[in-house]
């Protein structure tokens, strides 16, 4: 099991690394647009073998080409330089080389020798510190694998690459990276040690909201290490109801992963603090009410009340629009809403809830 991580700050390292474990031929799994970086620049020197067939939300399909590609290729390193979608592509990619591809939804896989280096080039999905690869089957349908052997042994940290990143990106990338931690942090799987980690990545996110939006290379960092501790909480509790209700929204009303689950986790926050009297926490419904309580305090509130309004002003502030969509959709979200992790959201919701916040998310919007 690979879990221990060294992160470093300076590309030109990445030929120092790939020396080390003798790579021949890399494989970059990676968008279009980070090859027009100077980090893909001084990888090419290094006889990559660039796959870039990773569309927003990553098809297993495209996964299972990239597979066959590495085998062909003779790559004997993974590295991943992207958002979630390439870094989640790379995690498959490189574990399904010697498992195979065909019981990699329904087996365990077993971890290999082939070393990866992650470089994540915005700041919110928390991958490169993650177990989990999300993708779709059958174009529209979620699935994801968990192992610890996703972990990456080397993770890039390059606060000019953010420069780039779009400004609508850059808004929804940094709110996915809060909604990890506040998901976290109210997880009924959450310990002391994830909400150690959910803590410092609000406090971070606050910290360097500002210069973050000035993209400002402070900001972008300090946004990279707010995203990255999101990214090690929700690594020992998953996410909970926003993220579970959010990915229709992104895959059916044209709109960002970030945009999507910042819209439902406002009206799950506020549906929450009015409707707590059936939690699903065993520590019991004060526990979950004095999480609200401290949730509040850390957003930098005096209450739990104050943290739901700090979140909504942050959401007006990044100027994030309604998401629109019709009632003939409201009844086939339900139906695709992934219920394993409303098992963890700490109040229980059943499908009547569940409609009424797609319903909120339409009808009141943000």
């Amino acid at each position: 099991m690979q879990t221990k991580q060294i992160i470093f700050s300076d590309y030109k390292k990445i030929g120092d690394i790939l020396n080390k474990h003798g790579a021949k031929k890399p494989m970059l799994v990676c968008g279009k647009s980070f090859q027009k970086s100077y980090v893909f620049d001084y990888l090419k020197d290094y006889n990559i073998v660039v796959f870039d067939n990773i569309r927003p939300n990553p098809r297993f399909d495209d996964m299972v080409k990239a597979v066959e590609v590495f085998k062909n290729e003779g790559c004997d390193f993974m590295i991943a330089a992207g958002g979630g979608s390439p870094m989640d592509s790379a995690k498959m990619i490189r574990l399904m080389v010697t498992n195979g591809c065909e019981n990699a939804l329904t087996k365990p896989m077993e971890n290999n020798a082939i070393p990866s280096l992650f470089i994540p080039t915005t700041s919110g999905t928390g991958s490169e510190a993650t177990k989990v690869s999300v993708f779709y089957i059958n174009e529209n349908e979620k699935f994801s694998v968990h192992s610890y052997d996703f972990i990456p042994q080397y993770v890039l940290f390059d606060e000019k690459l953010l420069l780039s990143v779009d400004d609508y990106q850059r808004r929804c990338t940094c709110l996915d990276a809060l909604c990890h931690c506040i998901e976290s942090y109210w997880s009924t799987t959450a310990n002391d040690e994830s909400k150690g980690y959910a803590e410092k990545g609000v406090k971070l996110f606050f910290e360097f909201l500002d210069e973050y939006l000035a993209n400002t290379e402070r900001g972008n960092r300090g946004m990279l290490e707010a995203s990255f501790y999101g990214g090690k909480a929700i690594n020992i509790t998953g996410t909970t109801a926003a993220h579970a209700l959010c990915y229709n929204l992104t895959m059916n009303c044209n709109v960002a992963h970030g945009h999507s689950v910042a819209a439902v986790l406002l009206h799950q926050w506020d549906y929450m603090l009015n409707h707590n009297e059936h939690v699903n926490d065993a520590r019991g419904r004060q526990y979950v009410l004095d999480t609200f309580e401290q949730l509040g305090r850390i957003m930098g509130g005096k209450n739990a009340r104050d943290g739901y309004k700090i979140f909504g002003n942050l959401l007006i502030k990044l100027g994030m629009k309604s998401i629109e969509f019709g009632d003939d959709l409201l009844y086939d979200f339900i139906f695709k809403v992934n219920t394993k992790k409303l098992g963890t959201n700490p109040t229980l919701l059943d499908g009547n809830d569940v409609l009424e916040l797609y319903k909120r998310v339409k009808d009141y919007g943000i």
